[in-house]
């Protein structure tokens, strides 16, 4: 019998291309896709939606209203003017604590309903820059994972040591919904094609096509 699982997704190119493989390997109870006040919000639930859609998989949108207190992040707060070079230093991209919370969030709806395995989809690329995106990081939270839920929920991320190349490629080849991908902090309409979330899923996608 498969293990069952929750799957963070933001609708991005990693957190889809680990859906589709859960799909694949997994039995996934829900994902689930944060609104904490980011500009992208509302296309990331759209693009989310689609994902979820396509995979037959039930979609759930958690708000994070408390996010609005931090007034002074350049990701937060949709009524900010903002450019894209805005969006390109780790200082400017990184939100307090934000993956340990969906994590620690996905791990009660995991322990609730009984799954045992929390999806995400982390790269090696961003693992440079962003210190929650690592397996340093997934080790630590497992530990911790293993004293704060009786059934011992585990993070996986099967996109962990791959970079954003190799992680739409890998998509490709499973028939991932990478067409319904959103990976923008602008949070327009159309993906901007200038901020470093644009630029690292552009990249990606030329080396492939």
């Amino acid at each position: 019998m498969k293990t069952e699982c929750i799957i963070l997704l933001s609708g991005g190119l990693d957190s889809t291309v680990n859906a589709a493989i859960a799909k694949k390997r997994t039995m996934p109870l829900c994902a689930l896709t944060f609104d904490y006040g980011q500009r992208a919000a509302q296309m990331e639930i759209t693009a989310s939606r689609k994902v979820c859609r396509a995979l037959k998989i039930n979609h759930k949108v958690i708000r994070l209203p408390f996010f609005s207190e931090f007034k002074k992040l350049v990701m937060l707060g949709r009524k900010k003017k903002v450019h894209a070079g805005d969006f390109i230093r780790l200082s400017s991209l990184w939100v307090p604590n934000r993956n340990g919370l969906f994590i620690n969030i996905a791990a009660c709806y995991a322990e609730y309903y009984g799954a045992k395995l929390i999806i995400t989809g982390f790269n090696l690329e961003e693992a440079r820059e962003f210190p929650d995106n690592s397996s340093r990081f997934v080790n630590a939270i497992n530990d911790a994972l293993r004293c704060s839920t009786l059934n011992k929920v585990r993070v996986k991320s099967y996109t962990l040591k791959l970079t954003k190349k190799e992680i739409y490629r890998l998509g490709l080849k499973l028939g991932a919904p990478i067409q319904y991908v959103y990976s923008c902090y602008m949070g327009g309409k159309k993906m901007c094609g200038k901020c470093a979330s644009c630029q690292r899923f552009l990249k990606a996608k030329g080396s492939c096509g």
